[in-house]
């Protein structure tokens, strides 16, 4: 590529961003008890992909801060960053990409960075919305697969709350782990196609991360087993009477993804937080005739899927993506023949694990909400 059609030149803003890491770097030692292993094998130079765990922000501070060579990061570019740190990651800046949604042009930019010989940083899980419990995504491996450049992983412990425990000076213990490079991705000689091939790689550098990361933070991660969810629908024409037996037409098919949704309490704090949507009235639905106000946070997440796709399908999954969307369909119908009837509808979302650590079988009601869904409730009680 001619070096005026690169999307972006690297490296890039070097003396903010050497600012940034020096200042990162300073408030880590000052703050927390920082380990790290294998340090030797972070580059000075690219091309190189660095490939590690996600459960917040403070991966890619590390990363960025002890590398020798500057990391141009890939990340989130599909919905805002968090208020608390947006102005950091513009600072910094990142190569946007609209996760569960085809970006041909942040696969372009990186690919161009990998060309110039850059280090580029990715996290292959995608996002934090349930860490340490989701699968690969491929974006690492197809960028190690066409670029023909070698991957490697780290793996990051201590990160779930070290931040907010850095910040009331209790020095948390922050681990990087620095593995061995894996060589650049082939596609193997089977007759499996190019996708599973890439899927087979990407699983494979999400194992080696993980084979990285402390058994504790592993061990915290991996709380249950054999988790279902389930949305119990109650219509009552008065408070004494037993619940409506409701027509085909208006049951609903696909409760089981959106009680799931309602226990994601980070994809709920982003709804609400970085988009803003008016969610609140979703926390408690109990004999509630005045449906106005649920039904306009239904609206507002569908309104968003206009805009956005991918939102659910990237973090459930495709198949049960598409099923909590129906199901926000299904029950803003439901709620407004409720409404038209002078009805009252209860929605009771249900979630059933084993604990891991127990053994005990636990059943949770009424799902799990963020602390900004929790403010907004005792300030709009209605």
């Amino acid at each position: 590529m001619n070096a005026n059609q690169r999307p972006v030149k690297y490296p890039r803003r070097v003396l903010v961003r050497k600012g940034m890491t020096t200042l990162g770097k300073g408030l880590l030692a000052l703050l927390a008890n920082v380990e790290i292993q294998g340090k030797e094998r972070l580059p000075k130079h690219g091309p190189m992909i660095l490939a590690g765990n996600h459960a917040a922000v403070l991966e890619a501070v590390m990363m960025a801060a002890y590398s020798p060579g500057m990391v141009e990061f890939i990340g989130n570019g599909d919905i805002p960053f968090d208020p608390n740190y947006a102005f950091i990651v513009k600072a910094y800046d990142l190569i946007p990409v609209n996760r569960g949604n085809l970006d041909r042009q942040s696969l372009k930019t990186a690919l161009s960075i990998l060309e110039q010989g850059g280090i580029l940083g990715i996290f292959p899980e995608g996002g934090i919305w349930d860490a340490g419990q989701m699968g690969a995504q491929i974006g690492a491996a197809w960028l190690s697969y066409r670029a023909q450049v070698s991957v490697i992983p780290i793996g990051f412990g201590g990160i779930q709350d070290g931040l907010g425990q850095a910040f009331k000076f209790r020095r948390p213990k922050l681990v990087m782990n620095v593995g061995e490079v894996i060589p650049p991705v082939t596609l193997g000689e089977d007759d499996i196609s190019m996708k599973a091939s890439l899927e087979k790689s990407a699983n494979l550098i999400l194992e080696k991360i993980k084979d990285l990361v402390p058994k504790e933070d592993l061990q915290s991660s991996r709380k249950k087993a054999d988790e279902s969810y389930r949305l119990k629908v109650s219509v009552f024409a008065n408070v004494l009477d037993p619940p409506l037996s409701l027509p085909e037409h208006l049951r609903v098919k696909h409760g089981a993804a959106y009680a799931r949704f309602l226990y994601n309490s980070t994809m709920l704090d982003v709804l609400v937080r970085n988009l803003h949507l008016p969610l609140h009235p979703l926390a408690l639905v109990e004999h509630q005739s005045d449906l106005g106000p649920v039904i306009a946070a239904w609206d507002a997440i569908l309104g968003y899927l206009k805009i956005n796709p991918g939102f659910f399908t990237y973090r459930f999954g495709m198949e049960e993506g598409l099923a909590a969307q129906e199901a926000i369909k299904e029950l803003r119908q439901l709620a407004v023949w409720v409404q038209e009837n002078g009805y009252a509808l209860t929605l009771k979302p249900l979630h059933s694990y084993r604990n891991l650590n127990t053994g005990a079988e636990v059943i949770e009601r009424g799902g799990s909400f963020p602390r900004s869904m929790r403010t907004l409730m005792r300030k709009f009680p209605g």
